[in-house]
């Protein structure tokens, strides 16, 4: 009995140790959804993952550390997803909106603790975590949108890095503001919704920068 005991209280064996991190990982999401970094305890988690409190010592350090590997465990999926789409250094604006909107998608917890715990605070953890997720896409997007207003795709009075930072906007914001969305528009984002928002999304995001829509309007202006 006492045997038992100790080998509960040490580290899981075989692939039970995947399984317990997975366990914190997905029980820190839930509480990091709801509330903030230094409101949720180490005891919160473990209880609602259904482990002993030692385990986050154990696999992650600290909280904080549990903190850390949740968004990289994000990051990497995104950065994984990304890969699949090749090694190309550009990133069209369709494919970053289709890949990005799905992270979103399963990952509803991400928009809001990244406003909440990245964009709004200081210190090491936030210029991390803001190089990372910068670097997971946005020089590639970047290369995109640059190569395309030089060979007159896009309208060559744009911006690249405001241009980029206006997808991003239109990608993110419908989940940013998701109890918005589904209280006065009436919507659930699900799969079905996502599909149609990326669409929505890149149909609006070209019909402002493309080089022949801007010609048109301005034909239009001068009669």
């Amino acid at each position: 009995m006492g045997s038992q005991r100790r080998k509960s209280a040490g580290r899981p064996a075989g692939n039970d140790g995947e399984r317990v991190k997975a366990l914190l990982l997905d029980a820190a999401r839930r509480h990091f959804l709801q509330r903030e970094f230094k409101a949720v305890s180490v005891r919160e988690i473990a209880e609602s993952a259904g482990v002993n409190g030692a385990m986050v010592n154990y696999y992650f350090g600290s909280k904080q550390g549990l903190y850390m590997a949740m968004v990289d465990a994000l990051l990497d999926s995104l950065q994984g997803s990304l890969a699949e789409l090749g090694g190309d250094e550009e990133l069209s604006v369709t494919e970053f909106s289709r890949v990005y909107t799905q992270v979103l998608l399963e990952n509803p917890w991400w928009p809001n603790f990244l406003l909440r715990e990245v964009l709004m605070k200081e210190g090491e953890s936030r210029d991390a975590m803001v190089a990372r997720f910068a670097g997971a896409f946005a020089p590639r997007l970047m290369a995109s949108i640059s190569l395309r207003i030089r060979d007159g795709q896009y309208r060559d009075d744009l911006d690249p890095g405001l241009t980029m930072l206006s997808m991003i906007a239109l990608t993110v914001f419908p989940f940013l503001a998701r109890p918005i969305v589904e209280t006065v528009l009436g919507r659930d984002i699900d799969s079905t919704a996502a599909a149609k928002l990326v669409e929505h999304n890149i149909a609006l995001f070209h019909s402002g920068v493309l080089h022949a829509w801007a010609n048109k309007e301005g034909d239009e202006h001068e009669n």
